[in-house]
């Protein structure tokens, strides 16, 4: 199955789902989402993002902003 990892355009959030969500940062190609969930963890794009509870993956504060926009 393939997987996008992608930046929301209206939340800012990565979000890995079977469709893009805005910027793609990646495309995973794994058996499921958890499986593909675990590589992305380990992928160079996920460098700038940082794990905040309750909301999910999210540009890191002192990183430049995406095209897609630091979360409001």
């Amino acid at each position: 199955m393939i997987f996008c990892l992608s930046v929301s355009d209206t939340e800012g959030r990565v979000i890995l789902d079977d469709e893009s969500h805005g910027d793609t940062l990646a495309v995973i190609e794994a058996r499921t989402w958890i499986e593909a969930r675990g590589q992305a963890l380990g992928r160079k794009e996920m460098d700038p993002f940082d794990y905040r509870p309750g909301f999910g993956w999210a540009l890191r504060k002192s990183c430049p902003a995406t095209p897609a926009g630091p979360p409001g």
